[in-house]
């Protein structure tokens, strides 16, 4: 048993006995230099990868910076919209109620204001 384990290792000692030195020296520089051409491809992938990331977090960043303005936009339209309808409202009601129906129906407009605005800021806080 003892010599079948040794024979593949001789084996495999002459075969590279049996190449000459130049060749050999050869393919060691054919293997280094397919060596350094990989490494070459994999430190450019790598600089491209990194300024993919790169572009991809500012493109997050941007986008992230787009979507709260846009929500800022609308938060202000809606409290414009929401002003000029309660105005409107007013001016109707002001128009239709008697002094004291008139200052009941403020009263009611008034709480129920701040019934929405207490509303509003529940949802963003849940938002945030």
């Amino acid at each position: 048993m003892a010599k079948e384990n040794a024979t593949p290792t001789e084996e495999a000692g002459a075969k590279v006995l049996v190449k000459p030195l130049p060749q050999i020296l050869n393919d060691l520089e054919k293997l280094i230099k397919s060596a350094d051409a990989a490494a070459r491809r994999a430190s450019d992938s790598a600089e491209l990868a990194e300024q993919a990331a790169s572009n991809a977090i500012a493109a997050a960043e941007e986008s992230r910076l787009a979507g709260e303005r846009i929500a800022e936009e609308a938060r202000l339209e809606a409290q414009e919209a929401l002003s000029k309808a309660e105005e409107a409202l007013v001016k109707a009601v002001v128009k239709r109620l008697a002094r004291w129906d008139w200052i009941i129906t403020l009263i009611v407009i008034n709480l129920a204001i701040i019934f929405c605005a207490v509303l509003i800021a529940f949802a963003l806080a849940e938002a945030i």
